[in-house]
């Protein structure tokens, strides 16, 4: 019985009943919406928005954010292609790609973490400092499919029992970085700076190590993030990754990734993602144009942070009254 009253309270449940209310609708109006094909057409969409956010997921959860993702997973990608365009293997593409978002990452977390910097301002000042480093590393030029490493266009085209590869590969680190979130302490932490930094730093919580090493888990999954990017456009260029911040950190708040920190879960983001992907594809089944996508994604997130807001205060209400009781 506790199970199911957890179950029923737990934040991921609206998001999912949301994700079936979409597929519903969609199928009802254009029922090819729900083919074999349709579906995997959501996967394939979803598969980098999802791995992005769940790395943003150990950010987010702290209260705060990482505007540079989507400069950082251009370049990457970009920077794979490259390398083997010149000869390298594709192991030197991935090392090159995780150096450089394992770098990114430390220098946004240095920031964050010891110099107290807010990770807002930190990071859009490494999205343009990233975009521009990317811009004049590419000079125009495009990695075409002929400069795209076999192994990368593999997992790009291919499926397992029916289901896209990038896909499969976004699951398993969603389901890897959930047993970490809840069962390794120091992820557990993470919950607790969000909470409340001060008191999470006055209980002995290592504060500014736990958010410097998350911003660097965050920058080398998307780093080598870069590589499903590849896989998944066969291609890149100067624009890759543009904008694609906002749509990871959408994914994150409507998935109940709470900006106020101190909770949420992968999996939360996740169905986020795939609710998001949903959406665009149901707007393209209603024949809705598609310039509102955004302005439903924004809709979403409004409506995901009032709700969010307004549990909250009831679980504070709540804790108060009881609390008066005894």
């Amino acid at each position: 019985m506790n199970a199911l009253k957890n179950l029923i309270k737990a934040r991921e449940v609206p998001v999912f009943l949301a994700l079936v209310l979409v597929i519903a609708v969609a199928g009802i109006a254009n029922p090819s919406f729900l083919s074999a094909s349709g579906a995997r057409d959501i996967l394939l969409g979803v598969a980098i928005v999802a791995i992005l956010a769940v790395a943003q997921t150990f950010v987010i959860v702290m209260r705060h954010i990482d505007l540079s993702v989507g400069s950082l997973i251009g370049f990457t990608s970009f920077l794979i292609g490259d390398l083997y365009s010149q000869g390298y293997g594709l192991w030197v593409g991935l090392a090159a790609a995780l150096l450089v978002g394992a770098l990114v990452g430390a220098i946004n977390g240095f920031l964050v973490a010891y110099l107290r910097l807010p990770s807002l301002v930190v990071t859009l000042g490494a999205l343009y400092v990233v975009r521009g480093i990317f811009n004049d590393y590419a000079f125009g030029r495009t990695i075409t499919a002929a400069m795209v490493p076999p192994e990368v266009a593999w997992i790009g085209l291919n499926r397992l029992v029916g289901i896209p590869v990038l896909f499969l590969i976004g699951l398993a680190l969603v389901i890897v970085s959930g047993v970490i979130m809840r069962r390794v302490r120091a992820a557990r932490d993470l919950y607790a700076i969000g909470s409340n930094p001060v008191a999470a730093e006055l209980a002995g919580i290592p504060v500014a190590r736990r958010v410097f090493t998350a911003f660097v888990i965050n920058g080398s999954i998307t780093g080598l993030a870069g590589a499903v990017m590849l896989g998944r456009f066969n291609a890149a260029n100067a624009n890759s990754g543009l904008a694609l911040e906002l749509i990871v950190i959408a994914a994150c708040v409507v998935g109940g990734v709470t900006i106020a920190g101190g909770s949420g879960s992968v999996w939360g983001a996740f169905l986020g993602a795939i609710l998001l992907q949903a959406i665009t594809r149901t707007i393209g089944a209603l024949g809705i144009p598609q310039f509102w996508q955004q302005a439903f994604n924004g809709a979403l997130i409004i409506l995901a942070i009032a709700l969010d807001k307004y549990l909250s205060t009831r679980v504070m209400a709540t804790t108060i009254m009881g609390s008066k009781d005894e």
